[in-house]
């Protein structure tokens, strides 16, 4: 089955071939690709709107009814939670590659060097004397 969708490359991503110019799955996939998504939109267009909303037939069982061919595979619900593995440490060892000359260019004119974590949004400090691989260890 599709595991995932190209890049839009070429003709297609100037000008789809739908309606308004929107683009289609023939203008991504071609060969196996594009018959494995015809053939998983017309045995999703066999679910009816009760099996989709109503109690009557679990997740997994319509799973297993619609793709019963490929084995399908159900694995266990597993909470969601926040999980940002950043810390002071990680910055400064990620920042331990530069030179002195390097860290000088990174450094604010308040004689800072300033890093944010672009996943949870936490932002440090640090003193450039620190950093570096030529930097003075306490």
């Amino acid at each position: 089955m599709l595991q995932h969708m190209p890049a839009v490359g070429g003709v297609a991503a100037e000008q789809g071939s739908g309606e308004g110019g929107l683009l289609t799955h023939a203008d991504i996939l071609g060969g196996a690709e594009s018959d494995d998504w015809n053939r998983a939109n017309l045995l999703l267009d066999t679910v009816e709107t009760l099996e989709m909303i109503g109690p009557s037939v679990p997740p997994t069982d319509l799973l297993v009814r619609l793709f019963h061919e490929e084995g399908p595979r159900v694995y266990d619900a597993q909470p969601v939670r926040f999980g940002c593995s950043c810390s002071e440490d990680k910055v400064r060892n990620t920042m331990s590659i530069y030179s002195q000359k390097d860290i000088a260019q990174m450094t604010t004119a308040e004689g800072i060097v300033t890093a944010d974590c672009q996943f949870c949004g936490a932002h440090y400090e640090l003193d450039p004397k620190t950093l570096g691989f030529e930097a003075v260890k306490p």
